[in-house]
């Protein structure tokens, strides 16, 4: 079952946080294991609280492959850039569904 990956955050530090997306598309395969679906710099909160301008959504083909990327090592060597250009951030990873027909 294909499953999403949903990340909001508010970038402070921008220089950073082109270095955090220089090495997060080779670690999480975009383009051939994940593809990206949303990568919107105005984000606009309609409801809740404390969310960040900048949300990013990316598709794998499953939770597992999913996690298998998000905990690689070549990801969580750049992981701490981004977490040290934001604020306000947050990730959930979410399974997709399949309409009943």
């Amino acid at each position: 079952m294909t499953a999403y990956l949903i990340v909001n955050y508010q970038v402070e530090d921008r220089d950073l946080y082109k270095e955090y997306q220089r090495g997060a598309g080779p670690a999480l395969k975009i383009g051939s294991e994940c593809k990206v679906l949303v990568a919107d710099t105005n984000s606009e909160v309609v409801e809740g609280e404390s969310a960040g301008h900048q949300t990013v959504v990316l598709e794998f083909e499953s939770r597992e492959k999913a996690k298998e990327l998000y905990e690689s090592g070549a990801y969580q060597d750049v992981l701490p850039k981004r977490l040290g250009a934001t604020s306000k951030h947050f990730a959930v990873l979410v399974d997709g569904f399949v309409m009943p027909s």
